[in-house]
């Protein structure tokens, strides 16, 4: 039977060629793509504590910086205070509560714990020496948090400080009283602008105020701790299933020339916020690796054309020869290889037209 005509099960060298391409292709993308997604997902987490970083120190600046105001208020209004004069004690009170919308009670008390003055009347006469903000500020500058006493209720910050003569002797107590629904009102505000989820805890690492979005605000212990007992900044990234978040710790919320608030901050951001970024890193992968398996396609096409095909087509004329078919093999010149078993089969196309001859002899 002619070995042209014979069923050939072997594959074809262009054949391997191309399966061996894709293989090799997809061999590469597998290897390359699989790190690289642990890799965006990394990046996506370093990405994400970044914008709690940012959103963190935001938020403390602005809120420090409205605070201190008001503090700078208290400063100033402790220093003209004359605890003898209740007509100039009235005006001072009444002019620190309309100064300010977080203002809504200032006052001065005696060395007694009784309230000389209050802001437009409010409390004069009642006696507040168990208040810590009382027996503190009598000593030193104080901030007590009066947290809210129902669901509905809403917290209240005092700031106090002693009020002294002229030889510095403790005369009697300057205290304001901030409102909590205006700090977490502006707190939320800037939450809402950053659109991030913030929790703001007071000393004992219990929730004061908080923004919530599409996170569960219910902190974990490990946060709590972290918030509670940390000195810097801090991210903690919590996994559950699916779901994640990226946690910015800041153990201390108010910085400045105040005293100590005892506040701490925490941000939270869903780790699948990034998806967008991530996915268009994706689609703009996934458009290279067509381009370059198209590519790989096409070189792989022009090899095969330029340098595989005429060896191919040598295979087969040899083939031919070897059947008795009397035809001149190709002429192929585009590889070294090419070129000699082309030479090769024309010699011995050559040698075995001239066999019968030299046997007639």
């Amino acid at each position: 039977m002619s070995l042209t005509k014979k069923a050939q099960h072997q594959p074809r060298i262009i054949s391997t060629l191309f399966l061996t391409a894709t293989v090799a292709f997809l061999l590469a993308i597998f290897v390359f793509l699989f790190p690289f997604q642990k890799k965006l997902e990394d990046l996506s987490i370093r990405s994400q504590g970044q914008v709690t970083h940012h959103a963190a120190r935001s938020i403390q600046l602005a809120v420090s910086s409205l605070v201190a105001r008001e503090w700078d208020s208290l400063v100033g209004f402790s220093t003209y205070v004359n605890t003898e004069d209740y007509d100039g004690m009235r005006v001072l009170t009444d002019a620190a509560m309309m100064a300010s919308d977080g203002v809504t009670w200032a006052a001065v008390v005696d060395l007694d714990g009784t309230v000389l003055a209050g802001g437009l009347g409010v409390n004069e006469g009642t006696n507040v020496s168990t208040m810590a903000w009382f027996n503190q500020g009598l000593r030193r500058d104080t901030v007590q948090t009066v947290a809210a006493r129902s669901a509905t209720g809403e917290a209240s910050i005092f700031i106090s400080r002693p009020v002294r003569d002229r030889l510095g002797r403790v005369k009697g107590l300057a205290v304001y009283k901030l409102q909590g629904s205006w700090l977490e009102d502006f707190i939320q505000s800037s939450a809402e602008r950053l659109d991030v989820d913030v929790t703001v805890l007071d000393n004992s690492a219990a929730p004061l105020f908080l923004r919530e979005g599409d996170l569960d605000t219910h902190l974990s212990p490990l946060i709590l701790s972290r918030a509670e007992l940390g000195t810097n900044f801090e991210s903690i990234v919590m996994k559950d299933g699916n779901r994640g978040s990226v946690s910015g710790v800041l153990p201390e919320l108010i910085e400045g020339d105040m005293p100590d608030f005892g506040w701490s901050l925490v941000v939270q951001v869903p780790i699948a916020a990034s998806i967008g970024t991530i996915g268009n890193v994706w689609t703009s992968m996934i458009w290279t690796a067509f381009f370059l398996f198209a590519a790989i396609g096409v070189l792989a096409l022009v090899f095969a054309l330029r340098y595989l095909k005429p060896l191919a087509d040598l295979a087969l004329e040899a083939a031919q020869i070897a059947d008795g078919e009397e035809i001149y093999p190709s002429e192929a010149t585009r590889s070294f290889e090419a070129e000699q078993l082309s030479n090769a089969l024309a010699r011995l196309q050559v040698r075995v037209q001239d066999t019968p001859k030299t046997s007639s002899r």
